[in-house]
């Protein structure tokens, strides 16, 4: 069940790689099972489907802002024609914040490793 909460909770950070491989997937069975869905049920079964993507492409969005940063809210320049969805695009796509954040822990740390003082 933890698996599911990645895809629809609005609280954390993910990285670049993490978001861009879940949202490839998501589209992919989406895309899927919103087709199958049409065919057995009609338009209102692919709606379902693509209101799914668009809830879940949002969480997993509003998580990649946290990661540079930003609130949520930033999400709200898509409202704006051209220059909105491109500055939100560039966001998304910036190297995360190092170390911890207002958001929660970097997701690219990695605590498993051997860290090693030369200093002495």
């Amino acid at each position: 069940m933890e698996f599911l909460t990645h895809y629809i909770a609005r609280f954390g950070r993910i990285s670049r790689g993490t978001w861009l491989y879940r949202l490839i997937a998501l589209g992919l069975l989406c895309t899927a099972f919103g087709m199958l869905a049409e065919s057995l049920l009609g338009e209102i079964g692919a709606a379902v489907f693509a209101a799914l993507f668009i809830w879940c492409a949002g969480a997993m969005s509003i998580q990649r802002l946290h990661d540079t940063g930003r609130s949520g809210w930033a999400l709200l320049a898509l409202l704006v024609p051209v220059l909105g969805p491109l500055w939100l695009l560039v966001q998304l796509l910036r190297r995360g914040g190092e170390g911890d954040n207002r958001f929660g822990a970097d997701p690219m740390l990695r605590m498993d490793y051997l860290q090693v003082d030369i200093s002495k």
